[in-house]
């Protein structure tokens, strides 16, 4: 039986020391916080690994856009910028993600929060998960996501280069 590469790299970097045999270790130590939502934790894990006093600002940033203040109409932009910088920083691969409908302008979440009066709304998709200021830092399965969406006519969610 052959082991996926993955698997092969994940065993060699658990089983090294952390930053000396691996300079990568901190980038998927700080994915790993991440991907729970513990973006405290990964600024934590990165000031103490790098020995650095300021944290970078793209971070900072990273862990901002989820404040519960950015889940109004508005913010989404900007929100995502700072979700997509956030994980460029690590090295991870993301894309911007329009959502709009076929119908009306209001796009709302879980029928209580209005997320657009003008029927877009930006978001980030990074791996399998969909990430903007509603899901948190630990994001949402697109599947998910899309439940937690109300609108009129049909959802319409397209990859984008730029929000």
């Amino acid at each position: 039986m052959r082991w996926p590469v993955f698997i092969m790299q994940l065993c060699a970097v658990m089983l090294a020391s952390p930053a000396e045999a691996h300079p990568d270790s901190l980038r998927l130590k700080l994915l790993a916080a991440l991907a729970r939502g513990d973006t405290a934790g990964a600024i934590a894990l990165w000031q103490a690994e790098s020995g650095a006093q300021t944290v970078p600002k793209s971070l900072q940033s990273f862990q901002a856009a989820f404040n519960t203040v950015n889940r109004v109409a508005g913010p989404c932009v900007r929100v995502a910028k700072d979700i997509y910088e956030g994980f460029s920083f690590l090295g991870g691969q993301s894309q911007y993600v329009r959502i709009s409908s076929t119908g009306g302008n209001y796009l709302s979440w879980q029928s209580r929060i209005l997320m657009s009066d003008n029927n877009s709304h930006t978001a980030v998709r990074h791996g399998a998960k969909i990430y903007d200021a509603f899901t948190g830092p630990a994001g949402m399965s697109e599947a998910e996501y899309v439940k937690q969406l109300h609108y009129a006519g049909a959802l319409v969610l397209k990859t984008v280069t730029m929000p």
